[in-house]
C-alpha cells in the first residue's frame, strides 16, 4: 500500500506545473491510510513554503527550505533528504545563544507531531546542500524528502533569492 502511495503521489508531482519564478513553493500533499489489528491510522502530511537558494560565486553549499504539516492522525519523522544536485543533503537546526547563532545537525531528523508544522525557514530549521552544482535563480531543483511513514516524497522546489526569513505559506 505504501509504494501505491508514494508511486500515485510521484505521478500527481510529475503532472504539476512548477511554481512561477519568485514564488516560493507551492502545495503538496501526501495521505495514506493503514488498517492493522482493526486499528485505523491516517497520515497526512501538507509540503509548502518550499524554496532553495542559487549557489553564489564558488559557493557550493546552499540551504533548502520547506513547511512541513502533520493534519494526520499519527505521527511521522522527516528521516532526510537528498538532492541530485548536491552530494550530500543534511538537515540543521539554528539557534540563538547569548547573542550567538549555532549550528547543530539533527542525524535523527525531525519528528512532526499530528496537529504541528515544522518549519524550515532562513535563520531556523534548514537543509543544507553541501558540494551543490547547477543551482542557478530561475531553476527548479528535484529535492527528496524521506519521510519515515510517509515515503519518499519528491518537491520541484524553485530556486530563488526571494525567501523572506521565517517565511510560511
Amino acid at each position: 500500500m505504501k509504494r501505491v502511495v508514494a508511486i500515485l503521489s510521484l505521478s500527481l508531482l510529475a503532472a504539476c506545473h512548477p511554481a512561477p519564478k519568485g514564488e516560493t513553493g507551492s502545495r503538496t500533499t501526501v495521505t495514506q491510510e493503514t488498517r492493522a489489528d482493526g486499528m485505523v491510522t491516517h497520515n497526512a502530511i501538507e509540503l509548502t513554503a518550499y524554496a532553495m537558494r542559487p549557489t553564489l560565486g564558488n559557493n557550493t553549499t546552499t540551504a533548502a527550505y520547506v513547511t512541513i504539516r502533520n493534519s494526520g492522525d499519527v505521527a511521522d519523522r522527516l528521516v532526510s533528504a537528498s538532492c541530485a544536485c548536491a552530494a550530500s543533503a543534511t538537515m540543521h537546526t539554528m539557534t540563538m545563544k547569548d547573542g550567538n547563532m549555532a549550528m547543530a545537525e539533527q542525524k535523527d531528523g525531525f519528528v512532526v507531531a499530528p496537529g504541528q508544522s515544522v518549519i524550515f525557514a532562513p535563520g531556523g530549521n534548514h537543509i543544507m546542500l553541501e558540494n551543490a552544482r547547477g543551482i542557478t535563480e530561475g531553476s527548479h531543483q528535484n529535492l527528496v524528502l524521506h519521510f519515515e511513514k510517509a515515503g519518499d516524497v519528491t518537491l520541484s522546489v524553485p530556486v530563488t533569492n526571494d525567501i523572506p526569513a521565517g517565511h510560511s505559506m
